[in-house]
């Protein structure tokens, strides 16, 4: 408490209040009881102290207790704050090595993907135009097109979802049946990375998409002051995997905690069709 601001004098005028109301209790206990023994006519020993002397010692005794609490409460925050000193070392530690990680793993994939992308491009050019468009998705997957505010611009997102979708259909031969819709008013606006992308690989992960009747459909529209993004597909007959809803609550997460009350995110799992909505709207000045 007494690292807070606001309580400090608080509690310091409680402590007073307690102390005062302490010593006014046992200096009155004291002339009580003195005041007895001298009704009962006892005459006072040597050993007896004065209305003076009970008061320094009062006082003496009170600060000895308020030095010797406030040395216990030090040395229990000062092994405290040893233990967080200790773990948040430990934190960064295991953090710089996760970096370092991150740094030596993707710069390895990219290298290996160039050299293949090299290796076929003479012998199939759909393959090795694959293999790029995989590069450029996981490059843009770690973050390297973020701003400052971790967030990036809209047109980024929907060109790496149009690689995600591409791939995806030569991943099968060009069967499957999607429906893309686009109307982009505003390419100014800047987003969450990645949720787009999410939403549209939640799809192909889940949804039947080879019935014709029943195309994949995506939408996406942005204006001045708003952005909508639907999809919506015939779910598949498999047993769905369970990173589904794991991955629709972290977006949903992230967009609460990002755009709060200026977002809505609804989700419809009907018999035949699985849908998403989302819509974001910004404060026009």
């Amino acid at each position: 408490m007494m690292h807070k601001q606001r309580l400090f004098r608080k509690v310091l005028m409680i402590m007073i209040l307690l102390f005062l109301c302490k010593f006014a209790l046992n200096y009155g206990i004291f002339l009580i009881e003195r005041s007895d023994l001298e009704s009962k006519n006892v005459a006072p020993t040597k050993a007896s102290l004065s209305a003076g002397s009970i008061v320094w010692l009062l006082l003496m005794t009170y600060l000895f207790n308020i030095i010797v609490s406030f040395c216990a409460a030090l040395l229990v925050e000062w092994v405290q704050k040893g233990k967080e000193r200790i773990m948040l070392e430990k934190q960064k530690t295991e953090a710089e090595l996760s970096a370092l990680k991150h740094q030596i793993n993707p710069h390895f994939l990219f290298n290996s993907l160039s050299f293949i992308y090299g290796k076929i491009i003479k012998l199939d050019k759909e393959t090795a135009d694959s293999v790029l468009m995989l590069a450029n998705i996981m490059r843009y997957a770690l973050g390297k097109s973020s701003g400052i505010d971790g967030k990036v611009n809209i047109m980024d997102e929907l060109e790496h979802m149009k690689n995600v979708i591409e791939i995806n259909q030569r991943r099968h031969d060009h069967r499957l049946n999607i429906q893309y819709e686009e109307q982009i008013d505003d390419q100014s606006i800047s987003i969450i990375p990645l949720v787009l992308i999410t939403l549209v690989e939640n799809a192909f992960k889940h949804g039947d998409l080879h019935d014709p009747d029943h195309p994949l459909l995506i939408r996406v529209n942005t204006s001045v002051n708003e952005c909508s993004f639907d999809v919506r597909n015939k779910k598949g007959k498999g047993i769905k995997e369970l990173s589904n809803g794991v991955g629709l609550q972290n977006i949903s997460q992230q967009l609460s905690l990002t755009y709060g009350d200026r977002c809505t995110f609804v989700v419809q799992d009907g018999d035949l069709y699985f849908s998403v909505s989302l819509k974001i709207t910004w404060n026009v000045w």
